[in-house]
């Protein structure tokens, strides 16, 4: 009879262990799908990309998943406390904040594990020109996350970006005075120029190890072409849409004036254009109107890349004229 009560005793025992083992391994999961659950006063609703979220009025653990979310927020001055190793490496945007905690290489290469070791109360990233569904549904499983449309098919969409990013992060009002402040410095750059603003020709080249590219207003764009085209510079007839050239088609890199950026400029590639006679019979180098530009920047994702580029047109098209 004792070891029949014994034997009894155990089986309690270990039905009771896997009782709890159960009931934790479910509050675990419990805790991973309502993480992004909050009461309607804790949170406001945010339309984006993937549908709505409701994120916390006064988010403090942000990861900023992309160039253009980091962006975002280091201008309305906030610091996530998570971003990715290539955001982290912008040069125009690294020297504007210390390094924060790494959660993958890039939007498309993020890693849950280290996601769920921050605890974030929030998560925004952009599609990278592709819906990243899947990935974002696991995110919400972790927090609110916030997603949004980059490329629309025809170009990049780094303005209504930043006013959904503003929105997750219950900014609004600082945003407005940083687009109107962006928006004085069009006008007056407009002013500044004068008759000169339409007849002023403006090309932008990049010089890759590998290739040589144009940036026009649609299909292969950059964030530069969508400011001169908010400025009203003209471009080039062959930069209506950007693509890639080759050295014999150099010619159509031509304009009254071109903004030079190049990723190496000790690479092979970049010698060669510099150095072969049809780049030496463009009539922006035989007038001295190269320029060469930052391509972190002229290639950025934020109002903060706007301003530089705005710098840099003040700079080589007004103060040298």
């Amino acid at each position: 009879m004792h070891k029949i009560r014994r034997g009894l005793g155990w089986f309690g025992l270990t039905l009771l262990a896997i009782v709890l083992f159960y009931a934790c391994a479910n509050n675990v999961s419990q805790n991973l799908t309502n993480s992004a659950e909050l009461l309607p006063s804790q949170c406001r609703i945010v339309k984006h990309l993937m549908g709505e979220t409701c994120v916390p009025n006064n988010p403090q653990r942000i990861i900023a998943a992309s160039e253009s979310t980091l962006e975002a927020a280091l201008i309305l001055g906030l610091k996530p406390t998570a971003t990715t190793n290539y955001a982290q490496q912008t040069d125009y945007l690294k020297a504007r904040f210390e390094t924060s905690a790494s959660v993958g290489l890039d939007s498309r290469q993020l890693s849950l594990e280290k996601i769920l070791t921050i605890k974030p109360d929030l998560i925004l990233a952009t599609d990278d020109y592709g819906e990243q569904q899947e990935l974002y549904d696991r995110l919400s499983q972790i927090a609110p996350t916030v997603i949004g449309k980059w490329w629309d098919g025809k170009s990049i969409r780094w303005k209504e970006c930043f006013q959904l990013f503003a929105q997750a992060f219950g900014k609004t009002s600082e945003a407005e005075e940083i687009v109107n402040a962006y928006n004085q410095r069009i006008a007056e750059l407009q002013q500044q120029m004068g008759d000169r603003l339409p007849n002023t020709v403006i090309s932008i080249v990049e010089i890759y190890p590998d290739r040589i590219r144009l940036f026009g207003k649609t299909k292969i764009v950059s964030m530069s072409s969508t400011i001169l085209e908010d400025i009203g510079f003209p471009r080039p007839p062959s930069q209506e849409e950007g693509m890639d050239i080759s050295l014999e088609s150099i010619g159509d890199a031509d304009g009254d004036i071109i903004f030079l950026m190049a990723r190496d400029p000790e690479a092979q590639l970049y010698q060669q254009v510099l150095n072969h006679p049809l780049w030496k019979q463009l009539n922006a180098v035989q007038a001295g109107k190269v320029y060469t530009v930052e391509d972190s920047y002229w290639g950025g994702s934020g109002y903060i890349a706007a301003n530089l580029i705005l710098d840099d047109l003040f700079k080589y098209l007004v103060e040298k004229q």
